[in-house]
């Protein structure tokens, strides 16, 4: 009974529902090993620093960027270049262009006065003098005291003074303002004398610049210059050789024909000549410590040039080449003889270009 009813109750539910199963699908677990067609994951490469290289990229880049901003500034200064070529200056307005050309013309009358009225020569000093006075410079220079100091000749005053006194070699001429001029003057120290064509002696320089006239007993002072003269001599001039000598020593009454005039000349040389190699010499004297020592220089003839050195030594020069040189050899020469040897000295430099050396 029991177990009837049990069926009936069971017959009797409602019978559930029956959801369908859901499968799963089990995933395959990945392959480890790999297939023989595929390729094994590379690893990834570790690069290997190179110092040298780094700089080397790194100097190229630097190189690089200066290379386009320099371009760069080419380029802005090419376009800023056009643009101020195509852009036209602006005129000035005409009012300020006035008041500009107004106020220029008021410095320069500004300037114009001061100079007229606050810089006015008032001192004079001379320096360097001691043949001639200060009043003797400053008159020769012309410079008048109330003259404008920045726009007087300078130039002009420096060779007025070169002109009147022989005796100056150089004039320097400045300005200290407010008032005063300073003139500087170098003096020559050193004279010769040389006769003249119209009779007595005069002084001059080694360059041939003629001094002043003097008595017999004041050139003999001097070292003398014999065989040719100074014709028109003037106080500051320049010395024109003539043959005074030669007319002088001409017998009286005799009268000498051109051809021989020529052939002396030929044999002797002329006087511009004999007068040029006088200067050379004169000049190389002046170089040397000796040039008070040498008493006479005898240019009589061109070829057979001579000098008197104290009373002691005749020295024989020959003709007019390398005369610099035998005044250097000259004074060589004479530094190695005893005090008490006199004598001949050739320098002619014929014989093996050695100094000869004949006592007496």
């Amino acid at each position: 009974m029991r177990g009837r009813r049990k069926l009936r109750e069971t017959a009797s539910r409602p019978k559930k529902r029956e959801e369908p199963k859901q499968e799963t699908k089990r995933t395959r677990p990945p392959d480890r090993t790999p297939r023989q067609d595929q390729k094994p994951p590379r690893k990834p490469e570790q690069r290997v620093r190179n110092p040298s290289g780094d700089r080397e990229m790194a100097e190229k880049a630097r190189e690089a960027r200066r290379r386009q901003a320099g371009q760069k500034k080419r380029e802005e200064e090419r376009k800023r270049r056009e643009e101020t070529r195509r852009t036209p200056p602006k005129a000035l307005p005409r009012r300020k262009l006035l008041w500009k050309l107004l106020t220029t013309a008021a410095v320069v009358v500004a300037l114009l006065v001061g100079l007229t009225i606050f810089f006015k020569v008032q001192n004079v000093v001379v320096t360097g003098n001691g043949k001639y006075t200060a009043e003797t410079v400053i008159a020769a220079s012309g410079i008048e005291t109330g003259e404008n100091l920045l726009t007087f000749g300078k130039s002009r005053a420096a060779g007025r003074i070169l002109a009147e006194l022989p005796y100056v070699d150089q004039v320097q001429i400045g300005i200290k303002l407010p008032n005063t001029v300073n003139i500087d003057i170098v003096e020559l120290e050193v004279s010769y004398a040389i006769r003249s064509t119209e009779g007595g002696w005069w002084l001059m320089d080694c360059g041939g610049k003629l001094l002043e006239p003097v008595e017999e007993s004041e050139a003999a002072k001097h070292t003398q210059v014999l065989g040719i003269c100074a014709e028109h001599p003037s106080p500051g001039g320049s010395l024109v050789a003539g043959e005074g000598v030669a007319a002088e020593s001409a017998p009286t009454g005799e009268e000498t024909s051109a051809q021989e005039t020529g052939e002396k000349s030929a044999i002797h040389g002329s006087a511009a000549e004999r007068g040029a190699a006088a200067l050379e010499i004169l000049q190389a004297l002046e170089e040397t410590e000796h040039m008070g020592d040498v008493t006479t220089v005898d240019v009589s003839s061109l070829y057979d040039i001579q000098l008197w050195y104290g009373q002691k030594y005749q020295i024989l020069l020959g003709g007019p080449t390398e005369l610099t040189y035998k005044i250097r050899y000259m004074t060589q020469a004479v530094a190695t003889l005893a005090d008490y040897q006199s004598g001949v000295l050739d320098l002619s430099l014929e014989q093996d270009r050695k100094a000869i050396f004949t006592p007496w």
